[in-house]
């Protein structure tokens, strides 16, 4: 017992769960120490007035008998207390805490998303009201994960060679939640946005040269790469959106966070881990060069004001462009499609939507994009695919 003790205090460290555990029973220990106390109080006058002393004397006034009573029970229930504690503790572990931890080692299994087993704690407290957590009040916990392990099933919305969602997941399940996002706040979109409000962004990734990656050292190295890209995009969005492969060298990041956000920090970011975990070595000459990606992004909804106004297709759309303008722009950087003023009617949505210069022209939006000194450090960085002769 004492052994199984100390592995578990081990594992609960080295998952970072500690805090959680130690959480449960703090709450454990005061509800069985409520519990003790109500039952060693009732305990207390049913013995003192069998031995005909008044139960609440003053501790002067207390008869050695009661004396010995009160500091017996109250070394008894703190005794009780810690044992039951540690009783239920090991029971809520057994039958709660593992059965979660062991449903999540199916999910990364089914779905490759890698390290959901490590956040047992999270999915136990229910979670951030996410669509993109597990989080869903009408089920329990397990149903949550299964409902999961279903959605992400290799039949039916999982790309096998990238460990990420596929397409026909983006058009049957993450519009429609995203489209019940954008209802369920239209009657916030006149107030003030607070650290509460949720922010969500388009993120298109392009891999530069990747034809080129595959003419010259063959298909077979162009799918390690798919699936070094796959790896090092869920490892950045993490629990925070999801990662779809879009078709191709294509991958769509469909990111969830707090106001304020910052869109265009967190491109560099993507571009950043992306160059730097992403690399295709020669068989012949073993000479390891970084693979590196162009990214367009834009908010969504991108106009507050009327935030039914753009589908998800129309903000893809967008998203993609703004990549081709980091294409034109050199790779290896980013581009950002910034709002500005909300067109007056429907007809110039299929306008700005399908011409960038349309919506940069009549200020609808404007296009961002980084430093002049990051980019050039970005392209000029040694070892970079693209910056190979041609």
């Amino acid at each position: 017992m004492k052994k199984s003790a100390i592995f578990k205090l081990k594992g609960m460290q080295s998952l970072g769960t500690w805090e959680f555990m130690w959480q449960v029973a703090a709450f454990l220990f005061t509800c069985v120490f409520v519990f003790s106390v109500f039952v060693g109080l009732f305990v207390y006058i049913i013995v003192s007035l069998n031995v005909g002393y008044p139960p609440f004397s003053s501790w002067g006034n207390s008869v050695q008998l009661q004396k010995a009573l009160i500091t017996g029970l109250s070394i008894g229930m703190l005794v009780f207390s810690v044992m039951l504690t540690i009783l239920l503790l090991e029971l809520y572990e057994r039958i709660i805490y593992s059965p979660v931890k062991s449903l999540l080692k199916e999910v990364e299994h089914v779905s490759g998303y890698h390290g959901l087993s490590e956040k047992v704690d999270y999915y136990l407290r229910g979670g951030d009201k996410n669509p993109f957590d597990l989080y869903n009040p009408q089920e329990s916990w397990i149903d949550r994960v299964k409902d999961y392990m279903e959605n992400a099933s290799k039949d039916r919305y999982f790309d096998d060679l990238t460990g990420c969602f596929n397409r026909k997941y983006l058009a049957n399940v993450l519009t429609e939640i995203l489209k019940t996002q954008v209802l369920c706040s239209i009657t916030e979109r006149t107030r003030p946005k607070t650290h509460a409000t949720v922010c969500y962004a388009f993120y298109l990734i392009d891999i530069d040269f990747f034809k080129s990656i595959n003419d010259e050292y063959g298909h077979l190295y162009g799918d390690q790469v798919l699936t070094q890209v796959g790896r090092t995009l869920r490892a950045c969005v993490g629990n925070d959106g999801a990662v779809i492969r879009n078709g191709g060298e294509e991958f769509l990041l469909v990111v969830c966070h707090h106001y304020p956000m910052d869109y265009a920090k967190y491109a560099e970011y993507v571009r950043s881990e992306f160059c730097d975990t992403v690399f295709v070595t020669s068989n012949k000459t073993q000479e390891v060069r970084a693979v590196t990606c162009s990214i367009g992004f834009t908010p969504f909804p991108l106009f507050d004001e009327m935030n039914t106004l753009l589908s998800v297709q129309h903000h893809v759309d967008l998203a993609d462009q703004a990549m081709y303008l980091a294409k034109s722009g050199g790779r290896n950087t980013w581009r950002g499609i910034e709002p500005m003023t909300c067109p007056k009617n429907e007809s110039e949505v299929d306008l700005i939507t399908s011409s960038v210069e349309h919506g940069i022209q009549n200020n609808y939006y404007r296009i961002v994009k980084p430093d002049e000194a990051v980019f050039r450090e970005a392209v000029g960085r040694p070892g970079n695919y693209y910056t190979r002769s041609t």
